[in-house]
């Protein structure tokens, strides 16, 4: 199948996180224990196609794993390679060739009946009810292979693999109720990482995973772990060592047999106890949008707050980034909101500002927000049971400006105790970097309402220039060194100033992350983010 991969979370991309949604709910199954037919039943039936499907049915699989490719046409078939070199008698490229060439070509099988390369739009009408699709995603059109899925009733019936990172952004959000499947880079091999990268992405199968350790993090999170079994001397002593690592599910060359085998020794629903994972319960109360100002929506929080909060709860609020005209509080990712609140006690604000929109709202009414905002969450102390006298600031680019903007120039009682800046700009004065992107120019025109870097206001609206020994705050940057819209001189230089005047912070750089981190990176930041925050802001 696909052994290394490579998805690591493009969750801390352009301004903000992306958002988290609720884990999608699995296809439906007779048995706890999942059987997946790797390409289909095609012992005897050539892969991937509309018999190994219907033969997947018939052997009491719960799950026919299918790859998906499109034709120089534009067309979804199932091909597992990228070429049709070693399945049928032609040659050349998936991609290369359209649906009419591909369909002129027979499939190789061993029991001398001809097979056709099938669409997917057939691949699906021969599962529905029957058996449930793993498709793993090659090389497709997520709008198209949903809208096929959509056509074909088959919603409920889906599990998707990723095989690039790239695919996990179009997939939660084009059809966000789809359950996800991926396997872990081979950089992420610490419990640590896992918990990281779980309370980051929505995902509800993990694949190869086998260490004992990492796999009960698995099952705190409710993701089901399902392992390859196929090999070339594959029978009982292979699927009884993947049955005593207590995962859910195995992917077989031989699901007749392997299904024969558990119904035999009472194992269709794996081993006892062994799949009695459940989602860990809530640990929060939620309030969604209440209103702090008399703005609207610009004037909106949602509070995460522990259940078990008491007077010294310590309080920390997250800013959306956006370029000061976009973004929205719901940006912050629903598993990071639980580990903050839920596993370490902190009271967790997500708050809107007021964006600028034809020209109205420009600096520094995002501050003057952050400063009523506080206020308004101080004076809910007594009556929620937290502390209302000290924040953490945590901000996304232009919200990572806002969040060090505040602490250092507009923070008059002191509440801010510290701030992680994520990739956010530090100084509007810098002539060259604005200069050279214009992009990011642009935007800083449209917050402050002047053009020149030489303006007074731009000087005063920078937090490197705003930063003194007397209003700094422990702070912790983060930077991809290949950001084209903030420039990381921005947080070099707000890094050195920092560590001249001996301030508590680090500089985490990356050097080949762009605005934004993904892969192995999101994992560090996130481990990194938690640990700043029980050093410089413990929770208890």
């Amino acid at each position: 199948m696909k052994k290394l991969l490579l998805f690591a979370g493009t969750l801390l991309t352009h301004y903000t996180l992306l958002a988290q949604q609720a884990t999608p709910v699995l296809p439906a199954t007779p048995h706890k224990f999942v059987v997946v037919a790797h390409r289909g039943y095609h012992i005897h039936i050539p892969e991937n196609t509309v018999a190994a499907i219907e033969a997947t049915a018939q052997c009491g699989a719960d799950y026919a794993e299918l790859d998906l490719r499109t034709t120089k046409d534009g067309k979804l078939v199932l091909m597992h390679d990228a070429t049709v070199n070693r399945t049928s008698g032609g040659e050349g490229k998936v991609a290369d060739l359209t649906l009419a060439q591909l369909r002129q070509l027979s499939l190789k099988g061993n029991d001398g009946k001809t097979y056709r390369i099938p669409t997917f739009a057939e691949a699906l009408q021969a599962a529905k009810g029957k058996v449930n699709i793993y498709l793993d995603f090659k090389e497709a059109d997520v709008a198209e292979t949903w809208k096929q899925i959509q056509a074909a009733g088959m919603e409920k019936q889906v599990v998707v693999y990723l095989n690039k990172k790239e695919q996990y952004r179009p997939w939660r959000s084009i059809a966000p109720q789809v359950p996800l499947m991926t396997s872990l880079p081979d950089e992420m091999n610490t419990p640590a990482q896992l918990e990281a990268f779980l309370n980051m992405v929505t995902v509800s199968v993990l694949d190869n995973l086998t260490d004992s350790t990492m796999l009960a993090v698995a099952r705190r999170h409710n993701v089901a772990v399902w392992l390859d079994a196929q090999t070339p001397t594959e029978g009982p002593g292979d699927w009884n060592a993947v049955l005593r690592k207590g995962v859910q599910g195995m992917q077989s060359d031989h699901p007749d047999t392997l299904v024969s085998y558990l119904r035999k020794n009472n194992l269709r629903d794996g081993l006892a106890n062994a799949n009695a994972y459940t989602p860990a319960a809530s640990r929060y109360i939620t309030l969604r949008d209440v209103p702090y100002g008399d703005a609207g929506e610009d004037n909106m929080l949602d509070a995460y707050l522990p259940e078990d909060r008491q007077p010294q709860t310590k309080m920390i609020v997250y800013l959306h980034g956006g370029g000061w005209t976009g973004g929205d509080k719901k940006e912050l990712p629903a598993q990071l909101i639980s580990e903050l609140a839920g596993k370490l006690h902190y009271g967790v604000i997500s708050m809107n500002y007021r964006l600028i929109r034809d020209g109205k709202n420009v600096y520094p009414a995002q501050l003057d927000d952050i400063r009523k905002a506080l206020a308004f969450i101080s004076s809910k102390a007594k009556k929620y049971q937290f502390d209302g006298t000290q924040f953490a600031l945590i901000g996304g680019s232009a919200g990572a400006y806002l969040a060090l903007q505040y602490a250092y120039a507009y923070d008059s009682l002191r509440q801010v105790k510290t701030v992680v800046d994520l990739w956010g700009p530090t100084d509007f004065t810098d002539k060259k970097v604005r200069q050279e992107n214009k992009d990011a120019d642009e935007k800083v025109v449209r917050l402050l309402g002047v053009a020149d870097p030489a303006a007074q206001l731009a000087y005063d609206a920078s937090p490197y220039h705003r930063l003194s020994a007397a209003n700094g705050v422990p702070t912790l940057l983060f930077h991809g060194d290949e950001d084209p819209l903030v420039h990381v001189s921005q947080s070099e230089k707000l890094y050195a100033k920092l560590a001249s005047l001996h301030i508590p912070t680090r500089f985490e750089r990356y050097p080949h992350e762009k605005h934004g981190v993904g892969a192995a990176a999101t994992m560090d930041v996130f481990t990194k983010l938690i640990g700043w925050l029980q050093q410089y802001y413990p929770s208890n």
